[in-house]
């Protein structure tokens, strides 16, 4: 390898004879300039033969320190190659030269989340999740004393520390896999970037969860919901709102917005009726309710006076006053008909589904666009086929051959 630093002068420098010195390299034939040094002297003091500055220019001494630290890291980079067999190009050795001497994970994660913000393809509420993945990760890393960790030292040993770190703080499976997913991601970004050589996750397999049950309650539990009296107003608003995310299976921020904004939202549909048509905040599905077709979204409105003066609450405030009116409700009911300890507003999503599912034995192409999803597989997160579904599937057919 030939390094080489010569001089380049723009119109201003010229006419103070002075210049930059820049650098290039050469090995085996083939040439890369790496740009500017920074370096500047006057013309007459760089000695081309010697490739230094002579004793005329003052800060000698220091600026040849600099020429021979450039020529140091470069010959360092050329050795490391050597050293480890690896491929020896001009651009190469360029590309690690740019490269920052060492990044971090948590820099790379940086590098990958500004660019992250500034996509707007991407919805607001995938953005936040991002945020509570870096929050894990960093709690991760500084509990393990691995903050300052290199992003080509987060390898297949320190992903799997994170994971069984993930199981100690009592995270759900698909919680921490999506969030292993993102962490992954960071590697693949850094090695796009040719931040590094190669990702260290490459061959790294997160693997599938295991789907879990789902959590509803069925038209009877709701039914039963719907008529009991909760003894605080704020329960009995919650309880109310719950019925709505149950026939309407919109997740909290989406069914916010329609309470919020009627106007944009509530519509007449093709057959003349109530419908509400919402673009998802997640994915900006449309997501297509005829709410004229559950009769207890009507009944909850009229009571309210209205989409716009139904009460609006913060998520966590909403799952909050649900588990005190799961408390109140199976005090006063069968076992048979009790529900879930730990309701929350997605169990509104699974019970629009499993009713749509197997009490209503809709097609799944028309729950998928009521719920604004596009994948038939995703079902099975919110409901799963089952002996409700075949006999009134069965009754449906009968009373259609009967008629």
């Amino acid at each position: 390898m030939e390094i080489l630093f010569w001089r380049h002068s723009t119109a201003a420098q010229k006419k103070h004879g002075s210049c930059t010195l820049y650098l290039r390299i050469t090995v085996n034939g083939e040439r890369a300039d790496l740009g500017s040094t920074g370096i500047k002297v006057f013309s007459g003091h760089w000695i081309d033969q010697a490739q230094r500055i002579n004793g005329k220019d003052p800060y000698a001494n220091f600026k040849n320190e600099q020429v021979a630290l450039a020529q140091t890291r470069l010959l360092a980079i050329y050795n490391e190659l050597l050293r480890k067999n690896q491929g020896i190009s001009a651009d190469r050795i360029k590309r690690l030269h740019q490269r920052p001497e060492s990044v971090t994970y948590l820099t790379a994660f940086d590098l990958f989340e500004k660019e992250y913000y500034k996509d707007s393809s991407i919805a607001k509420s995938t953005k936040d999740r991002l945020k509570t993945v870096k929050q894990s990760i960093v709690s991760f890393l500084l509990e393990q004393r691995l903050q300052n960790i290199l992003i080509e030292e987060f390898d297949t040993a320190v992903m799997n520390n994170y994971r069984q770190w993930c199981k100690s703080q009592n995270f759900k499976e698909g919680y921490y896999l999506r969030n292993m997913r993102e962490v992954k991601r960071i590697t693949e970004f850094a090695k796009s970037k040719k931040l590094i050589d190669f990702d260290p996750l490459e061959d790294y397999k997160i693997g599938r969860e295991k789907i879990a049950k789902p959590v509803y309650l069925d038209s009877v539990q709701l039914s039963i919901w719907k008529s009991h009296k909760f003894q605080n107003s704020s329960a009995q608003q919650v309880a109310d709102l719950f019925v709505l995310y149950a026939r309407t299976g919109f997740h909290y921020r989406d069914l916010m917005q329609v309470i919020k904004k009627p106007k944009d939202y509530v519509t007449t549909g093709i057959d003349g009726k109530q419908w509400v048509m919402k673009p998802r905040q997640k994915n900006e599905i449309d997501a297509k309710v005829p709410v004229h077709e559950f009769p207890e979204v009507k009944e909850i409105v009229d009571k309210y006076g209205g989409w716009s003066k139904l009460p609006t609450m913060a998520n966590s405030t909403i799952n909050d006053w649900l588990k005190i009116c799961v408390a109140d409700f199976n005090m006063h009911v069968e076992p048979f008909f009790r529900v879930y300890n730990g309701l929350s507003v997605k169990h509104g999503r699974s019970s629009f589904c499993d009713y749509c599912l197997n009490e209503l034995v809709l097609p799944e192409k028309s729950i998928l666009t009521m719920m604004g999803r596009e994948s038939a597989s995703e079902l099975k997160r919110y409901a799963r086929a089952d002996e409700r579904g075949i006999v009134n599937g069965f009754l449906i057919s009968k009373a259609a051959l009967a008629s």
